[in-house]
This record gives C-alpha cells, structure tokens and sequence, in this order.
C-alpha cells in the first residue's frame, strides 16, 4: 500500500493535487492537537488556492467549512486563558454591567475608548453575564472578521499564507490581554483593506478604532497620509518640471533626511531628551488622566516594556522578511493599501529600534508584533492576477514565505511544548497540547 501510495505521488504534475492527503492529514492533527491542527488545514486551503484553473470558492464551500472550524478552535483556545492583570480588569467590567452602562466605568470616563464595552454589553445581556461567552464572542468576533473580511481583502489567493503566519505567531493570542487595543487594530484593518473599495466604510471602521483604542489615531494618521501623498504624487506627476524645480526639490528631500538622521542620532546617543520632549507637550492633552498616565511612565522610564518585548530570532525573521518584501516590489502600480501597510511597517520598525534604545511603550508597534503574518501580503497580495510583472522576484518573495511560516510554526510548536515554564498569558491550565478535539468540546459545553 505504501509502495502505491509513492508512485501516485511520483505521478503528481501540480502540488495543489496534495491538497486531499494534507487535508486528511490536518484533519487528523486538528483531532489530536486542535491549536496545532490549524496549520496544515490552512495549508490543505492554500494547495486548492494554487490549482491554475481555481475559481473563488462561493460561500458554502469545503474551504469555508474548514475556515469556520478553525475559528471555532482558535475562540475556545483563547477563552481558556488563566485570567490575570488586564483580562480581570476587563472581565470585573464586564461582570458590573448589570449594575452600570458601559459610560460608568473609569476607561470610558476618562477616555471615551467605550466601543469594547458597548460590544461587551451586548453580550451580557444576550448571554444571561456569562463570564466564558464573553471572552467567546471577543475571540469569535476578532477571528472571523481576520480571516473572512481582512486576509481575504488582503490576497484573495495566498491570504491562507498569511493566516498560518498569523496563527502561529505567540504574540497573536495576546488579544484576551490588550483587549481594547487588538480590538482597535482590527478595526484599523478593516479600515485599511476598505480605503479604496468605500470611504464610508473607511471612516465608520477608523471612528470604531479611534473609540476602542486612541492609539489607533497613529495608524488612521498614516493612512490619511498615504491618501494625501497620493493625490499630491497625481498632482506632481501633471506638473512640468523644470530642471531647476526638480534640483530644489532634491535638495529640500535632502535636507528633510538629513535632519531627520540628526534627530535619530540624538535620541540614540541621549533616550531621555525624548522623555523631557514628551513631557513638554502633554499639558496640550486635554484628559488629564491620560496626561498623568503617560508623564508617569516618561518619568520613572522604569524600561518595563523592554521585558515585555523581546526580540527573538523568529521576529527579527519577519522584520527581514517584510524589509526584504518591499525592496523586491514592482511600485508601478501599487494600492493604497500595501503603501498603508509598508508605511506602518516603517512606523513600527522604527517603535522596534525606539524599544531596544529606550525600553519606552512598545503600543505604537503592537500591530506589527500581533499581526505581522497580514504584513507578508506586501509580497503576495495578486488581486489582479491578469496583471504580469506585479511582483518582482516573485521566486525569492515565494521561497522566503515558506521559510517564514516554517520556522514561526517551529517556534509556535516549542513554545506551546513549554507553556507550563511560561509565566504570563498561557492557555488550557499551561497544557494545551494535552487537550484533544474532545477535550474541546467538552470544556466548550461545560462552560456554557
């Protein structure tokens, strides 16, 4: 049997025909080890993707069956987190909401960031308070929009890829902790992939962020500014430029490098005249609270995000990667949405250089920690595939993805192997990998 098994796959023309043996074979792992089971379903997804003739699959379609069991797997390995610090302040909201509207608590008073707690008051009412549907619809909400409205947006094609990026990334299941700003990010997402399809779109999803997180005003900045620089770009492109014009204008362009590498240099050779920078400008913050919030942080600059932030082989990978991505692109045409996502990248790439020099507030990058699996659609996205040439070096863009999601899913796999040495956010009693899909749905059933 073995010997029929080989030559068949000796015989095989196109790797999509492996797409039934690793869907067996995922199906197979999702049984034993759910949270690890994801990935080889995802990749069973990506093989039908690659078929030449492969049309779109329609809303009931295996893909999408197998798309709505892994966000399934994904929301009830999250509820099992052992609640502590930010969870259980959140959740302790959630369970007063009997008692007080969403406006009452002490986040929504001081920062109007109320868009959590008007999702979470839906819950409770429908939900009868419970504690476990609460933390289930948070996770259910955030992955379904993830995986049906952003990676799809995002390369309709290879957004598989980009999922078993995104799911085997650690910092990624940090969501049931910073819950307000993942919830922001996914809205900032959501907005992202709508900027050129509906405005209106944008805007309702940019205000949702805004109201969740204020943090997002950065991301929704830059993609206002990727807006604007392309229309000046439209505007530049119709003016005739005469030799002198376009040798001031490479002066100027100089200039603004150079004294941006002068203030860079300032900061590395002395972190703290950012902090008394800082300091200087938040009496112009109209809450005080969040004013003394952030003072006190920019005084004591106790380096308390360098421990929560770590850069590991596996991240220092993906930041390459993405780098990597950028040069190897073909900016003939381009959409607004990738120049959104390399202009973020470039933000939080230099957040990332900020955390390693200062060990101050590793928030502005916390997209790119959380998400950065979304960021490889700079090299893969194909919307037009009719188009030749998109991308360039596609072999080198191809070969560096499979070598990114293998070792992150390397990484993923240790790092679940050793979640009972972990102290922090860890899932299933720090024994997630001695939960099988039955386990699953028992503790599903029991909790509700």
């Amino acid at each position: 049997m073995l010997d029929q098994t080989f030559e068949k796959i000796k015989k095989i023309q196109n790797i999509a025909e492996l797409k039934l043996p690793v869907l067996f074979f995922g199906f197979a792992v999702w049984v034993s080890f759910p949270i690890l089971g994801i990935i080889p379903l995802l990749l069973a997804i990506q093989l039908d993707l690659l078929r030449p003739s492969k049309k779109y699959s329609k809303l009931l379609s295996l893909n999408n069956l197998v798309l709505i069991l892994i966000i399934l797997t994904i929301s009830i390995y999250l509820t099992s987190i052992d609640a502590f610090a930010d969870t259980k302040v959140y959740l302790d909201i959630y369970d007063n909401l009997d008692r007080q509207s969403p406006f009452d608590n002490y986040i929504s008073k001081d920062r109007f960031e109320v868009v959590l707690f008007l999702f979470f008051a839906v819950i409770h009412y429908l939900s009868n308070e419970s504690t476990f549907w609460c933390l289930f619809s948070f996770a259910l909400f955030n992955n379904s929009v993830i995986v049906f409205y952003i990676s799809k947006n995002l390369s309709p094609r290879y957004y598989p890829t980009l999922l078993i990026i995104l799911f085997s990334s650690y910092f990624y299941y940090s969501q049931v902790f910073y819950m307000r700003q993942f919830f922001s990010l996914v809205f900032v997402l959501a907005a992202i992939v709508s900027m050129e399809s509906n405005w209106i779109l944008f805007w309702i999803f940019s205000l949702l962020a805004i109201f969740s997180h204020t943090s997002s005003f950065i991301y929704i900045g830059v993609c206002l500014g990727v807006q604007s620089a392309g229309n000046i770009s439209r505007i530049i492109k119709k003016i005739k430029w005469r030799k002198k014009d376009k040798i001031f204008l490479f002066i100027a362009l100089a200039l603004a490098v150079i004294t941006l590498l002068y203030f860079v240099l300032q900061i590395y050779n002395n972190p703290k005249s950012i902090y008394r920078f800082i300091d200087s400008i938040l009496e112009l913050v109209p809450k005080a609270q969040i004013s003394r919030s952030i003072q006190g942080r920019v005084e004591n600059n106790d380096r308390r995000d360098t421990e929560l932030f770590s850069l590991n082989i596996f991240l220092a990978i993906a930041i390459l990667s993405v780098g990597i991505f950028i040069v190897s692109r073909n900016y003939k045409k381009i959409t607004l949405k990738i120049w959104s996502f390399i202009s973020i990248y470039l933000v939080s790439l230099l957040q990332i250089l900020f955390i390693l020099v200062t060990g101050f507030n590793q928030r502005i990058a916390y997209l790119f920690l959380a998400f950065f699996g979304l960021f490889f659609c700079i090299g893969l996205d194909d919307q037009k595939l009719n188009e030749p040439n998109k991308i360039k070096n596609f072999a080198v863009v191809s070969a560096i993805t499979i070598f990114m999601a293998a070792s992150n899913t390397f990484n993923f796999i240790g790092v679940q192997a050793k979640m009972q040495d972990i102290v922090g956010i860890t899932f299933f009693d720090k024994h997630p990998l001695g939960v099988s899909l039955f386990d699953y749905i028992v503790y599903f059933f029991q909790s509700i």
